[in-house]
Formats: C-alpha cells, structure tokens, sequence
C-alpha cells in the first residue's frame, strides 16, 4: 500500500547534532506523545531502558495522553519524518500500511506536505551509550536543568501524581464548555421589561427545532440570571398571570432566510421570522441583549432585522480531516461547538467527503468499507446541528482518481494521469456522468437533512481529466478534445442535477477555485452552470499586490490583501446575469499568512472586508477553510454584519449599524477604556499586517506558521521548503517573488509594528470590565503567539542570509561580522521559544490547525533551545583567535 509512497529522492534524513545520538532524539520527541511501552517496543528496548534514557536528557516522567494518536497523529507522523523508516513508524502509530497511505493521500494533501519524498533513515534501536555519549548527554541535561526547570511541572510534582494546572494539549477540546454562573440581575428603569419566572417561551406546534430553541433559550437565562421561564406549544393552555415571548413565523419571499423582528412591551414579546431558524436568531439577539444590559432585562420597541448574508458556513476548529465520520470518539462537531458556532451566527458547517466513502459503489465495493457507520454519523450529525440552526455542508471533490489498475477492466472510462500511479475516471464519458448523477442522488436520499455541499473542479484532487492540467491539454482522447471551461461546467452540471433530483432545496456551490483562466472563459463557464446553484469565488483572488514595490498577484487568500478583487466582482457579475446566488470565500479569523494562532486581531482588516462585501451583493459567505474555525473574537465581531438592523424605540429611531461596529462591540465586552485600547491595538496590527510580503509560495513555504520550532542550521539542508510542512532553512523558495533584503525588511516592519500593537492591547488590562477577564486573556495569547512567530521568520530570514555569507565569503571582517549576526539571532531566538513556550502552556489553541494538527510540540520548542545552544557553541568556537586571546 505504501509503493506509492516510498521515493526518498535520493534524500537522507537530517541529522540533528544537537542530541548525541539520534535514539535520544526519538526518545525527546516523541516524549508524552506515544506511550512509553510502544515507544520501547520500536525502538527494541525495554520501558526500564528508555526511561533511563528519558531521565538522562533531564525528561520528568508522564503519561503519554491518548489523544496524540487519533488528534495528533499527523504532528508525530511530521516529527519522526526525519528519524524513523516506515515500519518503525507504522509501530509508532499502531497503524496498517493502508492506514498511513490513507493519510498521506486524504489529510489534505499530507503527502505534498511533508515533501512527497521519505528522507532514507536507518531503524533506530536501543543500545547502550558510549562514554563520550554520556558525556555529552551530561551537558544536554545540564542545559535542561537550566533552561527548562521552572517552566516545566516540579519533578516532585510530577512523580507525587499532583495535577498540572496548564491547558494540556488540545485542552480547548474542554474550553468550550462554558462555566454556569448566576450573575445579578440588572437594576431596571423606567419601561424596561423584565423577565421573572411569570414568563414562558410560547412557539407554534408542529415545528421541528422549535422546541430546542426555547429550551436552550430558557436554560441560558437561567443559568445566567437564575430566572426560571417555561416554554409550551401555542397550543397548551397559559398559566395564571403569564407573560409570553411568543415566536411565530410569517413568510416573506421577499426577504433572505432568518430575517425576523422582535417586538417588546409590557403586555409581552414577539418574535417574527420568516421561516424556523429565524426564530432562533431573535431569541439569540435577545439573549445578546440582556448580556448587554446585565440582566433578564429588554428595552421596549420594535427592531426589525434583515439577512445581508444568509448563507454562513464554516469548519470545525478541530475536526480530524481525512476521515471525520468513521470514529464516534472524533466528533468533529460536539454539541458545545455547534452552540456557540450558532450564537456567533453561524448556520453551516463543512466537512472532508469521498463518495465511495458514504455511499457504496458496486463497482469497487472494498473502498466503500465502513460506509454504514459514516452514513449514520452524517445523519446524526444533520439532526443535531439542525437543533442550533445550523445545515450540514460536505466538500465534494468528485469523482476521485484511481489506480490505473482499476481501469483493467473499464478501459473506457480511464481519462487523465499525471503519475503513471492513478487515472481521473473521464467525465465526459457516459457511465461515468451515471455514476456521479446516481451517487450524488443517492446521497441526498440517504441523509435527506443535507443542507448542501460545496465542488471543487479544479487544482486539489485529481478528479476530472482537467482537474491537475494546469493549462495543459490532458491524455485523455475524450477531454483533450474539449475545453476545460466546457469539462468544468459539464461536472458541476451533474452533481447539481443529481443533488436536486433528490433534493430540488440543496443548496450547490461551485467553487471558482483555481479557475486561473481569463476572465471571458471564467464568464463561458458560469453560463454553462444550471440554475439554482450557487457560485462561490475567493474574495481577495487575483488582487493585485504591491509590497515593499514588489507587484505580485494574491493566490489562495490572504487577510493582510482586503477583497474583494476585481476578479471575484466579475465572477459574481456574471454569475448574477445568469440569476444565480453569489458567495464569497473569506478568512476571518487567520491564514497560512499565520494560522499557528486562533484568530489574529486584526479586526479593522476584517471589519473593511465586511463592509465591502456589504456592498458587492453577494448573499452568503463561507468563512473558512480548514483553518479559522475557532469561535473567536473575530467571528463575534463579524456577525455586526450578518443582519441590518432598525430599531424603533420609545423616544429613538435607530437605522442600521454603528458607523464603528468594531469599537461598540469591544467597548461592550471589555468595558469603555479597555475597548477603545483594544481598538487601538487592532488598528496597530492592522497597519502592520498589510506589510506581510504575501505571494502563495511565501504562504505555504516560509516559517510563519511553525515560528520559532524551525531548526537553525549551521549549514544548508539541501532541502526544499514544503506546502505548510517543514520550512527547513530555504529562504529562496520562502521569499518567493522578493529579493532577499525586501523580504527581511518587510518581517521586520511586520514584527516591530505588531510589537508596538501589543504594548497598545497592554493599557487594556487594568481597565477591562468583571467577567471579561477570560475573553482578554485569550486575546492577548493569540497576538502574543503570532509575534513569537512573525519575529522568529525574520530571525530565521537574517540568520540564513549571514549563515550563507558566512559560508561563501573569504573576508576575515565579513566573516566575524556575519558569526556575530548570527550570535544575536541565536539569543533572541532563545528567548521567543521561551516565550512561546510558556503561551503554548497556558493556552492549549497555540500551535494548532485542523489539518495540520500541532505545527510544534513543547518538545519541539525545548529542542529549539537545544539546536539554539549548539549552534551558539559552535559559533563561539569560530570565533577569530585574536578575538578570543582578548576576551
């Protein structure tokens, strides 16, 4: 199952002189990730001898947490790259061949990620250190001791059994299940409304959802306010005294989906919403409200609120992305994520598919194993998230490449192969347009409560003959014939067709990504879509950029570039001609510009997108990736913009939104001077996140992402920098587009400009509002975390740049002046892996992205000091001997 998988490129694995031998750097690594037994077993020893080993390094004893192998595997797959071969790996991992090749292939490209080569390693097995070995291990341990003793749980509190107080990794798993507090109730003035136990929730028999909405809207505010409301049909007769929040629904095609009204007197208040999860959304906008006002307490009047943007979907903050429906214990949407998703107004959610994965395939039934349970996990996903408001959506990259042996016996339906591995099965021929027209049918007919799905046709999986072309003609007589706008539309065409077969009310996305052709074949191939689909482009796409007076052009997409572009509007132009519903690609809470962070605080960037897209007409919005889907700061802010609002009140008029919706919203969250210091502070970071150096490649391929965990190496790897895998010290491929002293000035002004951020965002501290404590908190981890590693890149950037000059020139004084660069590097660098440490200890989100897993273990960063300490060594040692005669 691996054959596929075991070029090396004529690679050996990196060696890591840091440790003294490359045993102790299994052992160091993989230390609190895999249990110890197993990690003996692989490495042919026994516990007693790798905890030895362990100890030697300084190591404090410690249960290796399960979640690493079913969370976290693709982190321990990524770290032992360099130091296991396969079969010691598998070991590792507890897994199968098929299982790891699965992975490779499916975890979202992880395969590309990790270079598409397997560096040549020999097995690692236990044998006994020599004496310059332990020698060696002596000072390891001594810088240890010194680096890492009072950052680290006690050894004596380890090995008492006494719990460590710090957010354990993927703690956040437990981050969302919000404390019950029973705050005070408001003090009223005069027409205030107040909700008291004579209250009750009143919704119309015979709906659905319904009756959770008012559940969990009555047990919201009791637990907030220790107000018990009642809820009932209106059908069952009221109590004695009561007062009603009475939900009715009263439809108007005039109107988006959600869009509601809420009216409130003192005989009672009404919800109005044009279809049921509008009902949800007033009830959340009255819960936000008493919030606001501190207590069970609504201010009389009538605010009608409209939908801007009735699609928002999004994906789960930590799914598992290859296989997300197979494993019950993986749920990559608990009930806690759905609740608070919905509160910040989101009413989608997304997940990874294959469709021989779901729906069993006749023809290959082997890769349809295990359909029945994930069929039942989407199902029973559908229903719950319906209870918050909230449809499923499945990305669909269709129909999936084989192997070329597949076609042995459906010669006719073998298209495109790029490898000489797999082949798209051709969809221009007629079986295969069957299979994918039935499939997608059978699918809506299976799980009925789908809301919809989204396509990629181009760029990601190999699927339809023109699908990896890259401009190219394909080998497929069928394709090569055609054009790619022509193939492109034709399969959007039969999915849709399928899906509305079975399901006229789905809701299909096209997706324009990596429809990289001029904007006349883009427009052919819109007028080609059927109506009732959607078409969905990335905002920022194709924009054109212009950093440090480099010209470049945004692929993927970017927040420090705020859309949309020129080419989205367009794609969206034609798209509205042809009378189909537009949707706009975002990222509001980070990208690969950074996502080793949960959101990044750059709220006027995101607060511009919205506001332009406002303007654009596009109806719905999918608001993240893989990446920035955390329930953040940035996506409560962002939903100031799902809906307008009128407010008629007693004295007042109040027509749509603040003219600073950004600045109201942190004033009420963290109090009056902590909000506007908080503003001020994103301003800042705002301003100097507009100087990242974006192109794609710098993206993917420079350190941002993996700050300061990337080694410093003394001489170059001879690697190459990979898609958001291993940065190693490739600063050509990093920089991209820009020359080498333009890309370090740009990190460098990215990073002293989000310094000065921080020190704005520290004036909120002593100023912030009671209860708001934990909200600043993480704020303040988050853009901490992302100096840490806007810094370590331009450290890294300057440290390749004086190593290679160090290397090359044959000036006495160059050279001193480059090692004593270079020394500097190495300090500070020190020193922000220290400081990562700590946030990464405290706040379990540092360091990781769903399809990604941890971009760094604390290991990881106490190695960093390690690899930081003998690099230092090693430059000290070169210095000139005059200069050492001297000192």
């Amino acid at each position: 199952m691996l054959d596929s998988y075991r070029d090396s490129k004529g690679k050996t694995a990196l060696e890591f002189p840091h440790f003294p031998t490359r045993l102790q750097a299994v052992v160091w690594r993989n230390w609190g990730l895999v249990p110890i037994g197993r990690l003996a077993s692989v490495l042919q020893a026994t516990e007693e001898q790798v905890g030895e080993l362990a100890r030697d390094m300084g190591l404090v004893p410690q249960e290796a947490d399960p979640l690493w192998l079913t969370r976290g595997y693709i982190t321990i797959i990524r770290i032992n790259w360099h130091l296991l071969p396969y079969e010691q790996l598998l070991e590792l991992l507890g897994w199968t061949e098929a299982q790891l090749a699965f992975a490779l292939k499916e975890d979202d490209f992880l395969w590309i990620k990790l270079g598409s080569l397997k560096p040549e390693v020999e097995p690692v097995r236990y044998r006994p250190l020599s004496d310059r070995e332990r020698e060696q291990t002596k000072r390891l341990r001594n810088s240890v001791d010194e680096h890492f003793r009072t950052e680290a749980i006690s050894r004596e509190t380890a090995e008492n059994g006494m719990p460590d107080a710090d957010d354990k990794p993927f703690g956040f798993l437990d981050r969302l299940r919000r404390d019950i507090v029973l705050m005070q109730a408001a003090a009223l003035v005069d027409g205030d409304i107040a909700l008291d136990g004579r209250w009750s929730v009143v919704y119309p028999a015979g709906l659905r959802h319904a009756p959770s909405f008012a559940r969990r809207f009555a047990e919201s505010v009791g637990r907030k306010w220790g107000v018990r409301l009642a809820s009932r049909t209106d059908g069952d007769a009221p109590a004695d005294g009561e007062l009603a929040l009475r939900l009715q629904i009263v439809p108007d095609s005039a109107l988006l989906a959600e869009s509601h009204t809420i009216e409130a007197s003192e005989r009672g208040i009404t919800v109005t919403a044009v279809d049921e999860p509008g009902l949800l959304r007033g009830l959340q906008w009255l819960s936000r409200e008493m919030d606001r006002h501190g207590g069970p307490v609504v201010k009389p009047g009538r605010t009608e609120r409209r939908t801007v943007f009735d699609l928002r979907f999004i994906y789960s903050y930590f799914a598992v992305y290859g296989d997300p429906l197979i494993d019950d214990e993986l749920d990559p949407y608990p009930d806690e994520l759905l609740e608070r998703l919905s509160e910040l107004g989101v009413n989608g959610v997304w997940l990874q598919s294959v469709l021989y994965n779901i729906i069993p395939w006749d023809e290959a039934p082997e890769l349809s194993i295990g359909w029945e349970k994930r069929l039942d996990g989407l199902r029973r996903l559908i229903d719950r998230a319906a209870d918050y408001g909230i449809g499923v959506y499945l990305y669909y990259n269709e129909p999936r490449a084989m192997p070329l042996a597949f076609f042995d016996s459906r010669p006719d339906w073998k298209g495109h192969s790029e490898d000489g591995i797999d082949a798209s099965m051709c969809t221009s021929h007629p079986e295969v347009q069957q299979y994918l027209r039935e499939q997608t049918a059978r699918l809506f007919e299976a799980a009925p409560g789908l809301a919809g799905l989204f396509t990629i046709t181009m760029s990601e999986n190999l699927t339809n003959c023109y699908s990896r072309a890259y401009g190219k003609k394909p080998d497929c007589p069928r394709c090569s014939q055609r054009s790619p706008e022509d193939v492109v539309a034709e399969v959007n065409r039969i999915i849709a067709e399928g899906a509305f077969r079975a399901k006229p009310e789905a809701r299909i996305i096209c997706w324009t990504w990596s429809w990289t052709w001029p904007e006349d074949v883009i427009r052919r191939c819109i007028e080609q879509l059927p109506p009732g689909v959607r078409l969905m482009s990335v905002s920022e796409d194709r924009m054109p950029t212009r950093v440090a007076g480099v010209e470049g052009i945004v692929r993927d997409y970017s927040i420090s570039n705020v859309g949309p572009g020129q080419s989205s509007l367009s794609s969206w132009r034609a798209a509205a001609d042809n009378g189909l519903a537009t949707v706009a690609k975002v990222q509001l809470n980070n990208t690969w510009e950074c996502a080793a962070v949960p959101f990044l605080p750059v709220f006027d960037l995101v607060e511009e997108h919205l506001t332009n897209l406002e303007r654009s007409g596009v109806t719905g919005l999918m608001l993240s990736w893989t990446l920035g889907g955390y329930p953040s700061l940035s996506l409560e802010l962002a939903s100031d913009y799902y809906w307008t609002s009128a407010t008629t009140g007693q004295q007042d008029v109040q027509t749509g939104g603040s003219a600073d919706r950004k600045r109201d919203r942190l004033i009420g969250k963290f109090g009056a001077r902590a909000g506007k210091a908080i503003a001020d502070a994103s301003r800042q970071f705002s301003d100097a996140f507009r100087e990242f150096p974006f192109q794609i490649a710098v993206a993917y391929t420079a350190p941002q992402n993996f700050g300061p965990s990337n080694l410093l190496l003394l001489e170059p790897s001879g690697y190459q920098a990979t898609m958001i895998g291993y940065p190693y010290d490739d600063l050509k491929r990093w920089r991209s587009i820009y020359p080498e002293d333009k890309f370090a000035a740009q990190f460098r002004k990215l990073s002293l400009g989000w310094k000065r951020g921080l020190g704005l965002l520290n004036k909120a501290r002593s100023h912030l509002q009671p209860g708001s404590e934990q909200d600043f908190a993480d704020l303040l981890n988050a853009a901490y975390g992302a100096y840490c590693h806007f810094r370590s890149t331009y450290l890294q950037i300057a440290f390749v740049r004086s190593r290679d000059r160090w290397l090359k020139t044959a000036s006495t004084g160059v050279k001193e002046a480059e090692r004593l660069k270079m020394l500097a590097v190495v300090d500070e660098e020190i020193e922000l892996a220290r400081t990562l440490r700590g946030l990464v200890r405290r706040d379990s989100r540092i360091g990781y992205e769903a399809s990604n897993h941890y971009f760094y273990t604390i290991q990881d960063l106490r190695e960093k000091t390690l690899n930081a300490l003998h690099v230092r060594e090693r430059l000290l040692q070169a210095a000139p001997v005059e200069r050492e005669l001297t000192v």
